[in-house]
């Protein structure tokens, strides 16, 4: 055969815990995250996949609920003709005690444990993979598997930390890409896709994770889709999120009233419906200004969650204020002096900065709540 059908996914993280979050919302962000599994699934289907790729971290930790393990079944069982290959990673090694080891998973799917070759005879086709038998792993997996055979076309599938060589989540040396002459190397572990690369004639890529879990995962997240022959991989991404995170920052400068503000809040996520969406207000308004999230309607159209996070510097006479012999000046002088001892990344300098916006409204004669 001269090419291959593949999809490339990693990091799912199923059955993640979502603490922080009340029982329905944690809940909602589980059936989230299976739900982009089983579009991904459907999507294989749809278009004839011969060959999918799990690299890692299909579940969060070692606790795997029955209804997940039910549900994953029943997936894999759902597209027989497709071969699903998993090669279990850093959070869902394969122990003695794990889900991969209770033999629950249909004939079609194989999970990688030691170093080991699978060949495919009738796709010409050599899969090549390791799982994690531990959280941690310091050997590369890159290395250390039977001669690859110049007339298959080879594809590895692993988890493991490029660039990182004293990691204990299977280092991977880029100057050891390329050892082997793989024609595709399926990563997971990186939650950000990289887009297909190639070193020494060898492709490779992180699928990234297939939807995010917070605002540290912004953006549309899914896997890889596409064609893999000798020499060569013609791989896209192709969209699974369910749930999406994103990030949107408003320069408030020179706004004097608060409707301004909330205006231009909304325009900045109209485009963002369905989403979660963290607003930053950035820059120097001519007063100060309290804006919270419940100011703005969610769902529909609109955004499905809205948090706020004011950075903006309200363009006050601070000079002025900081020289006045006043209770004022007091405050102001404390709370400056609170405020620029702690550094720009620390989470109490934005409530110090709040206080201070809230308490020279009081002390003005304004309600704290309408700044």
């Amino acid at each position: 055969m001269d090419s291959v059908k593949i999809f490339h996914i990693a990091d799912l993280h199923l059955d993640a815990p979502f603490t922080g979050m009340n029982a329905a919302e944690a809940a909602s962000c589980k059936n989230g995250l299976r739900s982009a599994f089983a579009k991904a699934v459907l999507a294989a289907k749809n278009r004839g996949v011969q060959l999918f790729f799990i690299a890692g971290d299909l579940f969060d930790g070692a606790f795997v609920s029955p209804d997940t393990e039910e549900f994953l079944a029943e997936k894999f069982a759902s597209y027989p003709e497709c071969r699903f290959f998993i090669s279990p990673g850093n959070h869902d090694p394969y122990t003695a005690g794990s889900f991969y080891a209770k033999g629950l998973l249909p004939a079609n799917v194989h999970v990688f444990k030691d170093k080991e070759r699978v060949e495919l005879d009738d796709l010409g086709v050599d899969v090549y993979g390791v799982g994690f038998t531990s959280g941690a792993c310091t050997e590369s997996p890159l290395t250390g598997y039977p001669a690859l055979r110049a007339d298959r076309i080879n594809i590895l599938v692993c988890h493991g930390d490029i660039g990182a060589e004293n990691s204990i989540y299977g280092p991977i040396k880029k100057e050891d890409i390329g050892l082997l002459p793989f024609d595709y190397i399926a990563l997971g572990h990186i939650h950000k896709a990289s887009g297909v690369m190639e070193k020494n004639g060898v492709h490779y890529a992180y699928s990234g994770c297939i939807e995010g879990r917070g605002f540290d995962e912004t953006g549309d997240k899914g896997g890889l889709y596409g064609t893999v022959s000798k020499g060569a991989a013609e791989l896209s991404h192709f969209s699974l999120s369910v749930r999406r995170y994103e990030t949107v920052e408003v320069d408030i400068s020179g706004m004097e009233s608060r409707l301004q503000v909330t205006d231009a809040v909304r325009d900045a996520v109209k485009h963002y419906g369905g989403m979660r969406v963290r607003v930053v207000l950035t820059g120097r308004p001519k007063t100060a200004f309290f804006i919270s999230a419940d100011m703005f309607s969610t769902g529909g159209s609109d955004p499905d969650y809205i948090e706020i996070k004011d950075k903006s510097v309200p363009a006050l006479d601070l000079g002025v204020i900081e020289q006045e012999n006043t209770l004022r000046g007091a405050f102001y002088r404390r709370m400056n002096g609170r405020i620029n001892a702690l550094a720009e990344d620390d989470p109490q300098r934005e409530v110090c900065v709040a206080a201070l916006k809230a308490g020279l409204a009081a002390l003005d004669g304004r309600d704290p709540t309408e700044v």
